[in-house]
């Protein structure tokens, strides 16, 4: 046990003389540097403008216009046959015209009812974006101290296989062991220098992705358990995912999007008023006229009769997207409330893999000792120890793979309760 724990305790701590980037730093870094988050408050600020401009449509417009002419009037003949004058006239007006829609079929209801579900679409499209980051972040971060941890591992046991394959030939050569103890010797240190490779090779990827993803060099990592409150049983996980969950809302209120069009589609159907009042100031307007001011009110009246079948035919299409998203919201529950069932399934028997991995590390360590020292008195042959560090090694790396599972999993169950935020998580 005091093996494990010293073991252990170098994993999570994971400490150099250099800078030590911790999980809350690098989800810090990654949703700065994101450009994609960059797109989404754009879409954000155009979904804010298109709710402003529904609203601008409840309010009345008021307009200032104003005309110059000039009219020559020349070989004027009454009809006595008498001719008069040439007459000019140089004429000026300006007016203003208010008009306000009185009522428009509840188009402009629907349609501000449309802008303002599409404007908390979009903000939850903007959380929703952050919330995959996070959780990309998170199962990027603890993969890579894992696969760091792995390469570690193999290179350590590569180079004590090696010790143990020079051992077991200076052995040989004085009679202590057999030409095969050597050949397996041999056999073992070639397979632990493929592990190395191999695991040098996933590492180096791993560290690839996990820099394309925060936008910077990743430093030395430290594991820290994520600080977070799951629910204590799954019938309140369930519950707060159908009420939280991103996907879900966000299907809900597409939802809401494509019925408000239905309404809007429908609005055809009704008549229209819109009211107008203008005020028109005149100068030099005719020959008998100098100057004067026209006020004129009027509220028209328009009710669209037959216009072959264009509204009805809107009306089933907007019904029919109505219905698809409805299918959609529905599929989305479904599958939402599977996956957390899954995940709510692996973490509880994350605890029992803990439980079991930590024996089977503690019992492997104890099981290599003994063996090392049986086969200095004889008792053991070269290839017990060799199979029994490559146990006591697998059951190391086992360990460390479920601890760095258990903590994904815990941000896997907030990621489906839409609370996978760093407020959330406390201090990392």
């Amino acid at each position: 046990m005091k093996i494990f724990i010293i073991t252990f305790i170098a994993f999570v701590a994971a400490i150099s003389n250099g800078y030590t980037m911790s999980l809350k730093e690098a989800i810090s870094e990654a949703l700065n540097n994101n450009l994609t988050l960059l797109i989404e408050n754009n879409n954000l600020d155009i979904a804010k403008e298109d709710l402003f401009q529904s609203k601008a449509n409840f309010l009345p417009s008021i307009a200032l216009t104003g005309t110059i002419s000039e009219t020559d009037t020349t070989d004027i003949k009454l009809q006595s046959g008498v001719k008069v004058s040439d007459s000019s006239l140089n004429g000026s007006s300006k007016s203003i015209i208010l008009s306000q829609s009185i009522f428009s079929g509840f188009a402009r209801t629907y349609d501000l009812v449309a802008s303002k579900s599409n404007y908390d679409l979009q903000k939850l499209n903007l959380e929703k974006n952050k919330q995959d980051i996070t959780l990309q972040t998170i199962e990027a971060y603890y993969n890579l101290l894992f696969l760091k941890k792995t390469y570690e591992a193999y290179a350590e046991n590569f180079s004590n296989v090696g010790q143990r394959f020079k051992a077991t030939n200076k052995e040989f050569e004085v009679g202590l062991v057999s030409k095969t103890d050597v050949a397996q010797a041999e056999s073992f240190m070639n397979l632990a220098k493929i592990n190395m490779l191999n695991s040098k090779v996933n590492y180096d990827n791993a560290v690839n992705l996990f820099n394309d993803l925060i936008g910077t060099e990743s430093s030395e990592l430290s594991f820290s358990n994520i600080p977070v409150n799951l629910p204590l049983n799954f019938s309140e996980f369930k519950e707060r995912v159908i009420i939280n969950n991103l996907a879900i809302q966000m299907a809900k209120l597409n939802v809401d999007i494509k019925k408000a069009h239905v309404g809007y589609a429908r609005s055809a159907y009704y008549p229209k008023v819109d009211f107008t009042a203008t005020k028109t100031e005149f100068d030099e307007s005719s020959s008998t006229v100098d100057s004067g001011t026209n006020e004129e009110v009027s509220a028209t009246l328009t009710w669209p009769i037959f216009n072959s079948g264009k509204s009805i035919s809107n009306v089933r299409k907007a019904k029919e997207a109505q219905n698809s998203y409805l299918i959609i919201l529905q599929k989305t529950k479904i599958d939402t409330i599977t996956l957390a069932k899954k995940i709510w399934e692996q973490s509880e028997i994350s605890k029992d893999q803990i439980i079991a991995a930590e024996s089977s590390y503690e019992a492997s360590s104890t099981a290599y000792e003994g063996t090392v020292i049986e086969q200095k008195v004889g008792e053991r042959t070269v290839l017990d120890v060799l199979n029994a560090q490559q146990t006591l090694l697998n059951s190391e790396i086992e360990l460390i793979n479920q601890r760095k599972n258990e903590e994904i999993i815990k941000s896997q169950i907030f990621y489906l309760m839409g609370d996978l935020t760093i407020e959330n998580m406390r201090s990392l």
